[in-house]
């Protein structure tokens, strides 16, 4: 109920606010009133995080903050949203550091991607091509393609040679289709830095991939328990790790997440708006990183 009255609170007072200012055109207008109702959902996602962080020192998927607000009427019009946490998925850009390769990482792309069904010499060219956009060189990955493979593919473009902005800028890399791209979306991210992963969000795929010789069903048991029993720290979620997994470093993991999604969807007369944002809450305020009208 608290998520749903600070929906409602923050998205009147936009739609007030929005009411006073200049007149526009009607079609132009519903339009206007949509987008600034997509907006409150998103003013709604940084309040209710920023007050999470300053009453939890954790984050799990029981949290306030992880309850969907379904479409709700605001004043003429609707408005709904939701918050995902990005430091519970795979990051993507992590698999090169400072322009460098990171063996382990790439590794743990490689069993995402088979744990997906992708066969395993697919695997190791999707894994080599997304290296290759990555990394600050150009020097080609086996299977990989940096920006000589584009120009040779007739592609009018090159290698970013940096890191991703968004998981759509995959479908310019080698191989990544929209199967491929698809099925990766729920369990990846691209975030500007390199962050420990939420074991109290990360989905079983993606422990799975992270940690060597996690089974695929010892990760859901895992994974399931957290959700009646949320991780209170990381040696409580290394102890439930079986004897044939490899022990991680406790540094890559966390039982605290600093990125997340806030998506919110608006209807306004017959305008409807989707609008997402990544929040960095690196302090007790999140910050905007980039958003995206949809």
């Amino acid at each position: 109920m608290l998520t749903l009255a600070l929906m409602v609170e923050i998205a009147s007072l936009v739609v007030a606010d929005y009411g006073s200012a200049m007149e526009l055109m009607i079609g132009r207008q519903d339009q206007g009133q949509s987008r600034w109702l997509a907006r409150a959902a998103v003013d709604w996602g940084r309040n209710v995080l920023a007050e999470d962080k300053r009453t939890s020192q954790t984050d799990h998927l029981g949290e306030i903050w992880a309850t969907k607000v379904a479409p709700t009427a605001v004043e003429d019009g609707e408005v709904a949203g939701e918050i995902v946490d990005y430091s519970g998925l795979f990051n993507l850009n992590g698999l090169v550091a400072n322009g460098i390769v990171v063996p382990d990482q790439v590794e743990s792309y490689k069993r995402l991607l088979r744990i997906i069904g992708i066969s395993s010499g697919e695997a190791d060219g999707l894994a080599a091509a997304l290296v290759d956009w990555l990394d600050d060189d150009e020097k080609r990955e086996a299977n990989g393609a940096e920006s000589t493979w584009y120009a040779e593919h007739g592609k009018r473009y090159r290698a970013a040679n940096g890191p991703l902005m968004d998981i759509d800028e995959l479908g310019l890399v080698r191989g990544y289709n929209e199967d491929v791209i698809d099925r990766l979306r729920s369990l990846v991210a691209a975030l500007p830095e390199s962050v420990p992963l939420n074991v109290n969000t990360a989905s079983p795929e993606v422990l799975s991939a992270v940690v060597a010789g996690l089974s695929i069903d010892d990760a859901r048991a895992i994974a399931a328990r957290c959700l009646v029993s949320p991780n209170a720290n990381v040696g409580s979620f290394l102890d439930q790790l079986p004897k044939m997994a490899t022990m991680p470093p406790a540094s890559r993991f966390s039982v605290s997440s600093r990125y997340f999604l806030v998506g919110g969807r608006a209807k306004y007369g017959q305008a409807v708006t989707r609008m997402q944002v990544l929040l960095d809450r690196k302090s007790i305020w999140p910050e905007i990183v980039w958003q995206k009208i949809l």
